[in-house]
């Protein structure tokens, strides 16, 4: 990988992870980037992988992880929710003034702590699972859900987006955690319980730039919750 690249690059290790709705945003704002798969990280490995360490020897990793978003200036950015702002700060997807850019970091931090508590049944035990899938799934998810369609409702008719008038990084993220809900087999919760969410999720993926993100070849497979 030459550190000559006229494009910016998104580096992270094998699979979605956090930097799937760094991803999105970037499909739906058209932009073209270098995605650099790391290799897949084993957790338990005191080095992850090579490519990774040669990233930490040369100095780009602040914090010593992934993701890692460089320009072709030097700049570099890592945190998934900094990288994510970014992108969208950069791309016309935060929003049309400070009061809509809040609105969108609201989202974005609801989006993470529900995707955080999903995410959490794939290192379960048995015994640990049998406990918080109820919980979870029957519990927090509801609530969640019924808190993004309350929200989306009241951004005017319901029918559009999430704050303002136009799409913006709100949209992606909240997209980003139903499609892991339609990934796992929840689409009949979304269908009976929550309308407005269900169709939000239709229109997102028909937007010309993000369907073709979603039926690319290239892209990782979905995160299975309860297998891993």
């Amino acid at each position: 990988m030459s550190d000559q690249s006229s494009l910016p690059r998104l580096s992270y290790f094998t699979g979605r992870g956090v930097a799937e709705k760094i991803r999105l945003a970037l499909a739906e704002s058209a932009t073209e980037y270098e995605d650099i798969d790391l290799g897949k990280f084993d957790v338990k490995a005191k080095e992850k992988t090579p490519p990774f360490e040669e990233l930490k020897r040369a100095g780009k990793l602040a914090f010593d992880k992934v993701p890692l978003w460089e320009e072709p200036d030097g700049f570099r950015v890592v945190q998934s929710l900094a990288i994510l702002r970014h992108v969208a700060r950069t791309r016309g997807l935060y929003g049309a003034n400070p009061r809509e850019s809040a609105a969108c970091d609201m989202i974005i931090e609801g989006v993470e702590e529900v995707t955080a508590r999903a995410r959490s049944l794939t290192s379960l035990s048995p015994d640990q699972l049998g406990e918080q899938l109820p919980i979870i799934l029957g519990e927090e998810l509801p609530q969640w859900l019924g808190h993004f369609e309350r929200v989306l409702t009241n951004n005017g008719s319901g029918d559009g987006f999430f704050v303002g008038t136009a799409v913006s990084v709100a949209d992606t993220s909240v997209f980003g955690f139903l499609e892991l809900l339609v990934d796992n087999g929840l689409m009949e919760v979304l269908e009976n319980n929550y309308p407005r969410l269900r169709a939000f999720f239709e229109r997102m993926s028909q937007r010309p730039n993000l369907a073709r993100y979603i039926a690319s070849p290239k892209r990782n497979p979905p995160v299975q919750l309860l297998n891993g």
